[in-house]
Order: structure tokens, then sequence, then C-alpha cells
């Protein structure tokens, strides 16, 4: 065999041995069958960016093995839509809502009775194959809570809470373990909550079916609920400014449709404040090279929100050369996918087990954080790392503080969410991690967790 065929098979091997290894997307495996294109691709698009890294991490399904904290901290956070809580030296809480509960186990009784379509007949196209094996596991109901605030009562959070067809606003008290339900309705999908400890008023932003989502405002107990700002938008962030009783910053991006009316692309996100004794809406941040997200007003007066660049959904000549050079990997990984399914509706078993066996935990190809698509796995396995805890999210985006003499600083970066306590502390997460800042600025771990949603420092 010619020495030239001996070094591009051991490659292969190698090369597919650590695509194995390291639990890599299986098309890989057919890419690397091809001779010299396919480790040489291989080796610039995945085996290059992890030389350097601190410590590659070996399982995407996690990056940590569960909450650990290690600073003493008061504040309530949500990763894949649980809500957790930590108070100083006590233990990490999870808050559990008895109304998600009951959401559940009505769907499984429902389920429970129409287990003669899931059972299997011996046809491949009946039974669990046409009518969905899952329905009645209980950890595949979508449940879960989108947003959490502060309450005017003690050792109380509000939150809001979705399933598939229904929403609500509701109140927990830790120490007495009681969950309130303050509003409840179908089609109701809501984020972004926030208090005003004046009034006593709610504020949340509401997503609609058509894509868009606007400011919608309610009282303390649940009741008048009313539509603060209106029209084809996407209105998000609400947040009470502090000392003005009726006046709410919120973050604001205009969407392009085609001619079916369907959202093509949002706009860069600005920063907007509305009145509402007046009803007048006025802009304080705007520049179509960046997004600004998440406005909030500090009790020193201070403006804090996250910066990221806007990135416009562009088809550049280089997208169409390399869509050209990969249509006939993604049309193998087509056919294999369309095979697999049929292996699996007949004999219940994949066509293969490269990948290794199954990773215990939920699946973070992708995640959404911020209107934005996030390659979990590849942020992980590339992404900065912040006292070796990886961020989901670049460097580029920055939690900045801004005065009003309109100076900005940069006061971190690989900002996914954060949060300001009533003293005026400031906790941010990068999306795997919370940490704290001090008096200069220097940040603390307080925990570590898988995707870290949102944050609040109670």
């Amino acid at each position: 065999m010619h020495i030239i065929a001996i070094i591009e098979i051991l490659f292969q091997v190698y090369f597919i041995s650590h695509a194995i290894r390291t639990q890599k997307p299986r098309y890989w495996i057919v890419v690397l069958l091809v001779p010299w294109i396919g480790f040489i691709l291989y080796f610039f698009t995945e085996v290059m960016p992890e030389i350097g890294q601190d410590q590659p991490v070996a399982d995407a399904s996690g990056p940590v093995a569960g909450p650990q904290p290690s600073v003493n901290c008061k504040l309530a956070y949500i990763s894949q839509g649980k809500l957790f809580r930590k108070s100083g030296p006590s233990p990490l809480t999870q808050i559990q809502s008895r109304f998600g509960q009951k959401i559940i186990d009505r769907t499984v009784r429902i389920n429970q009775k129409n287990e003669w379509k899931t059972k299997p007949t011996g046809s491949p196209f009946s039974g669990s194959a046409l009518w969905g094996g899952d329905q009645a596991d209980p950890d595949a109901i979508r449940v879960f809570i989108t947003s959490v605030c502060r309450s005017c009562e003690k050792d109380t959070l509000y939150y809001v809470l979705e399933s598939d067809s229904t929403g609500g606003v509701f109140a927990y008290n830790h120490e007495t373990d009681e969950e309130k339900r303050l509003f409840h309705r179908n089609n109701f999908y809501a984020k972004d909550l926030d208090l005003n400890p004046e009034t006593g008023q709610l504020v949340c932003s509401q997503t609609f079916a058509d894509g868009t989502s606007n400011i919608v405002m309610m009282n303390g107990d649940g009741s008048g609920l009313s539509g603060v700002t209106e029209g084809d938008s996407i209105d998000e962030a609400p947040s009470w400014i502090p000392g003005r009783q009726r006046r709410i910053l919120f973050q604001s991006s205009g969407v392009g449709r085609n001619k079916d009316g369907y959202i093509v692309g949002r706009g860069p996100a600005s920063i907007q404040a509305v009145d509402l004794d007046q009803e007048r809406v006025t802009g304080v941040l705007e520049d179509g090279r960046y997004d600004y997200l998440q406005p909030r007003i500090a009790p020193d007066g201070y403006l804090y929100y996250i910066r990221r660049p806007y990135e416009t959904q562009q088809y550049d000549s280089a997208t169409a050369v390399a869509d050209f050079f990969l249509l006939p990997f993604r049309l193998l990984r087509a056919v294999f996918h369309y095979l697999n399914f049929f292996s699996l509706v007949y004999s219940r078993k994949p066509l293969t087990t490269a990948s290794g066996p199954k990773a215990q935990g939920d699946d973070f190809k992708t995640i959404m954080l911020k209107g934005r698509i996030i390659d979990a796995e590849k942020a992980l396995r590339q992404g900065t790392k912040i006292m070796g805890v990886p961020s989901l999210v670049p460097s580029s985006w920055e939690l900045v503080r801004r005065s009003e003499d309109h100076s900005e600083k940069v006061i971190a970066k690989n900002v996914a969410a954060f949060a300001i306590g009533s003293d005026g502390e400031i906790a941010y997460s990068n999306g795997c991690g919370i940490f704290a800042l001090d008096r200069q600025g220097v940040p603390r771990l307080v925990l570590k967790d898988n995707i870290i949603e949102d944050i609040l420092l109670d």
C-alpha cells in the first residue's frame, strides 16, 4: 500500500475516534470518510478552535454537574424553565409550582385515557409512531417559568408560569411554601416581569401569535390587565423607573415582514421610555450598530443595559459558496436521519451508536437567549471562560453603565443577563454561572449551573 494512502487512513481513524470521543455531531463521521478534504475541514473547524482552551467540556449536555454555590448571596434565577432560590448560606432550593404540577397531572390523566392510541399493534404507522409515545411522560410536558421579580411582601416572589395552552402570574411565599394565583388565562404568554414597589403594579412583555410582543400592565392582585404599548414591534424587558411612579423603560425592535405577512427579520433593539400619565413614548438610546437590551435604572440613578452588536440576516457570496460545497454532506445527513427514523419505527433501534451512549440531561445544541439563537455546544467548547465557567455568549455582549451626562463604562463582558439589588448591588450571568460585582467592579463567582436564562437579586 502506498505510504500516502496509509497516512490518509491513519488521519481518518484518528479524527473519527476524536469525533466519537468528544461527541461531535454524527454527520462528521460521514464527512471524515471523504479522503483528505474531510479531516482537513474537521481539523480547522473543530480541532483548531479547541487548542489553547483552559479545560475541554466533555459533555455538551451540561457544562456543570448541577448547581454549585460558592459565595453566600440572596438571589433567584431561572434555568431551563425552572426557578431556583438561594438565601445566604442556606442550600440552593427549587421552587415547585403546584399549579404547574396540576397541569402535568391533568395532561397525564388525559393521555392515559387515550392509551390505546400509543400501544403498538404491529403496524409501523400506528400506536406511538403515529400519536407520539412520549405524550404521557411528565418530563415531556411543556410547563415552565419564564420570569421572576421581587414582591412588596416579605419572603415573596412573583413569577410567570407557562404551558402549551395557558399562562399566568403567581406569587410564592418561601417561608410558608404557599403559592397564590394572581392571573390566569388561556394563550397568555409573557416574560420580563417587574414590580413597581411604590404602586404595587406589575408590568411585563406579552407575546402574541403573530410574533410581536407588547408591554402590558396589571395590578398587584392580578386585576386590571391593560396594554401599555401596541403596534407591529417586539417590545420587551420593561422596568419601572425608580422614584417616578408612572414611567417605564423597555427595549423595542421593529419587525420586517414579507409579502405574505411573515416576520423575516427584526431591527436593532433600542431603549424607549413611556410616560403613562402623558401617554407619550420617548427614545432614550438608539444606534443601528447595536442592540440595547434589558434597560434598568439603579438606585444611584445610573442606567444599566446590555449592549451587543446588531446582526443582520444576510445571504452573502461567502455563505452561498459554503452552502454549495456543504450541500452533498447535508444531503447525506438528511438521508441518514430519514433512514434512521424508519429504523426506529420498525425495529425501535437507531442505525448507529457512533456518538456513544446517550448523555444524561438535556440536549443543549442550540438555545434562545435574548432573542438570539446560540450554538450552545460550540460556545461551551470554544467560548471564553470566566473563573473556569464557560460563557454561552461572546465578549461582545457587554454590561454598560451610563450616567446622566451620557458617559459610558463597560463593567462586565460575556453578559447574558444581569440584576440590580435594592441596595444597588449588581450580579450578572454569562449563561452558565452567576457572578457578583464588588465595589471595585471585581467579579466573584456565586454559583454555576446549566443554562441560566434570568437572575434576580432578592
